[in-house]
């Protein structure tokens, strides 16, 4: 998942990779009982709510290549 991610963020992301996070997002924690991390049922909700609230947003950046800024990070000198 994190290549995929890296990928957009340089600029590099196709439309199929939304499809590919969101999957894989459904998938983490769907089988009880197949990991002993008590937290895999959660760990998909993140990447497959973004998806779901922002995905016009993110087709239209990954759509125009934009490579992404850095954040500024508070107080950063």
């Amino acid at each position: 998942m994190l290549k995929i991610v890296d990928r957009i963020r340089r600029g590099q992301g196709r439309r199929e990779d939304l499809n590919i996070l969101e999957e894989v997002g459904n998938r983490i924690g769907i089988m009880p009982g197949t990991t002993i991390c008590g937290l895999a049922d959660g760990a998909g909700w993140p990447v497959k709510n973004a998806i779901r609230k922002f995905r016009s947003e993110l087709e239209s950046y990954i759509k125009s290549g934009t490579k992404a800024q850095p954040l500024a990070l508070v107080g950063a000198h």
